[in-house]
């Protein structure tokens, strides 16, 4: 079904509780990034943890995915202008599109609501996982956005959005997405009165760290 996405699946639990989408970053795939369940997971959470594939593979890479390419038309994300955006813009939207309509089947499936949905995004993940927010009609469980950041647009905040409690951390020594995005996104929250809890991780680069794991692991235990 080419509106819905695949990846594996990690449960202790025959009738889960919660569940957990779990996005994946840039040349990543589904069947590595899945096993952060492991460390993150507490057995009194009832949690059933799912990563998905970004639909196109990354070039060069068949084992890596992505969620958009960093080059359009030969430009890249950084210096990308009002036309290289609108083609960024149509596929997020049409990749937002197919995580909830994957998001839809997994929690049918559980017999369990959106309220029981917690998604993780890990830097390019991490960016469909607020695109994802921002269309949504219904309340997740929480959201964790990881060594990632927040595209500016001038849209109308989703006042269902905003209810959705947000984790947001990042490395203070990241060499892949520069600090400044993490303050951007911070502004960004700020400014569309978001729930949320905000971490600089201090000598941390691009990675999900154990000290990210644990702050992540505290907001699930606060919002479960």
């Amino acid at each position: 079904m080419d509106n819905i996405l695949s990846g594996p699946a990690i449960s202790k639990h025959d009738n889960p509780k919660k569940v957990m989408i779990m996005l994946h970053g840039y040349g990543d795939n589904a069947a590595n990034f899945v096993h952060l369940a492991e460390p993150l997971d507490l057995d009194e959470w009832g949690m059933h943890y799912v990563a998905l594939n970004a639909p196109s593979i990354m070039p060069g890479n068949p084992m890596g995915y992505q969620w958009f390419d960093l080059y359009i038309n030969g430009v890249y994300i950084s210096d990308a202008g009002p036309k290289e955006y609108d083609v960024i813009n149509k596929i997020i939207r049409e990749n937002v599109l197919k995580i909830n309509n994957t998001i839809s089947l997994i929690l049918e499936n559980l017999k369990l609501e959106m309220k029981d949905c917690f998604v993780m995004g890990f830097s390019q993940g991490g960016i469909m996982a607020f695109e994802l927010g921002r269309s949504l009609k219904s309340k997740l469980g929480g959201m964790g956005i990881i060594s990632s950041r927040i595209i500016k647009k001038n849209e109308t905040p989703n006042f269902i959005f905003q209810q959705t409690p947000i984790f947001i951390s990042h490395g203070s020594k990241d060499d892949v997405l520069p600090i400044s995005n993490f303050n951007q996104s911070i502004d960004i929250l700020k400014k569309d009165n978001h729930n949320f809890e905000s971490h600089l991780i201090k000598e941390d680069t691009h990675t999900m760290s154990p000290d990210t794991i644990k702050l992540f692991q505290d907001f699930i235990k606060k919002n479960i």
